[in-house]
């Protein structure tokens, strides 16, 4: 049986806490984005509740551990599955005298977002990669948390950026922003044991992941359960951005900086009504940055939003976890849903996953099993993406008034 374990480190230094047998775990990694984690600890006994007293903190009004500067590394066997930063903890007792403590974190992610940009930074023409790296080292400069900076040296994708301490902005959103253009970076955090320490590596790539590395799922065989949500509630076929006014003059009147208004002329070609959306980013006043955005929300228009789920038994020895986000997978389903066509699968499809959600064996559930999020993907080639000015062919094409 595969055998978890759960590590408690100060989030600065990383010396350990104490270590907890934890039950109803749940964790989740995502590329880009924090990751969720949750658990409880029963606390049947005075050493109990010292050891979850060194994790949670007990209020003494000085300045002890507890949510905030505590983080948990997750172990799968000898490699790290996750790292999380606990940010609430809260004992409990219920109306039968048994007291519990009940954690909740998020991935060190989490940790870029709970800091602001407070000097102002400028890149101008630069690797779109040194930008995500030079953020995520000025972030270091103070109270560090130890990031290794990692991933290849240049993208070949050159974008200016420049970030006031007057926006307020956190790492985490102006990283998130630098990703959601066209050929925009990934980025996660990676926690990997390295002698006798923890090497918490920022990484950076164009995309994460390997495209010819297939891990394969099949129903019947390891996959649980399976979803396939289809919501058009949020989507939009015609896209614009919106930054802040460019006059810095308070007394004159202006207006916010727009985009263009960017679709997808396949969506009209196929019938589908105009569903319009514009979106907000604080401190942008180029109309080129903002065009990039919109265009970038254009191009991953599915119409109907369809984010795959699959629920799968993990094997001892596993080929996917944590680290092999952005792995293809090929998926094969035969059921009632997707039946068989002539002797062969009507659903075997290779995707990218983009997240990961785990639940580990514990004292009260011996079924190990983790629910993998697909990246659907567009029939439309981003690289094809050209403005109506350029005179190419445009499978996305900016839309003007006049020619509307």
């Amino acid at each position: 049986m595969t055998v978890y374990r759960y590590q408690f480190c100060d989030l600065l230094t990383d010396r350990p806490v104490a270590e907890l047998d934890l039950s109803g775990v749940s964790f989740d990694r995502r590329i880009g984005q924090p990751g969720s984690f949750s658990a409880s600890f029963p606390i049947t006994n005075p050493d109990s509740a010292e050891l979850a007293a060194k994790v949670a903190g007990r209020y003494d009004g000085r300045l002890r551990r507890g949510p905030g500067r505590t983080i948990v590394h997750v172990w799968r066997g000898s490699e790290i599955w996750g790292s999380y930063i606990i940010w609430s903890a809260e004992p409990s007792c219920d109306e039968r005298g048994r007291i519990s403590l009940s954690l909740d974190g998020a991935s060190l992610e989490s940790y870029l977002y709970h800091r602001e940009i407070r000097e102002d930074l400028e890149f101008r023409n630069a690797d779109q990669l040194d930008i995500a790296r030079g953020l995520a080292a000025h972030m270091e400069r103070e109270r560090p948390i130890g990031l290794e900076l990692s991933g290849p040296e240049i993208s070949g994708v050159y974008r200016t950026r420049r970030y006031r301490s007057s926006e307020a902005a956190t790492y985490g959103e102006r990283l998130e922003e630098l990703a959601e253009v066209v050929d925009g970076p990934e980025w996660m955090i990676r926690t990997r044991p390295e002698r006798d320490r923890r090497v918490r590596e920022f990484v950076v790539d164009l995309r994460m992941g390997q495209d010819i590395t297939e891990h394969v799922f099949a129903q019947p065989g390891n996959v649980l359960s399976w979803s396939y949500p289809a919501d058009a509630g949020d989507t939009a076929t015609s896209w614009r951005a919106r930054g802040d006014t460019p006059n810095d003059d308070l007394s004159e009147e202006s207006e916010p900086s727009l985009s263009d208004t960017w679709e997808d002329p396949a969506y009209r070609k196929a019938g589908w009504p105009l569903l319009e959306r514009t979106v907000d980013y604080q401190g942008i006043t180029d109309t080129d940055v903002l065009d990039d955005y919109a265009r970038w929300r254009a191009s991953r228009t599915l119409g109907a939003s369809r984010f795959p789920q699959v629920t799968v038994r993990l094997g001892e020895d596993t080929s996917f976890s944590p680290a092999n986000l952005g792995d293809r997978a090929r998926l094969t389903l035969v059921n009632d849903w997707f039946p068989l066509v002539r002797g062969r699968p009507s659903f075997s499809k290779s995707w990218r996953v983009i997240g990961i959600e785990v639940t580990p064996v514990s004292r009260d559930d011996g079924q190990e099993a983790a629910t993998l999020i697909f990246q659907e993907e567009t029939e439309a080639d981003p690289e094809r993406f050209e403005s109506e000015d350029s005179g190419a062919t445009a499978v996305l094409s900016p839309v003007h008034p006049e020619a509307a």
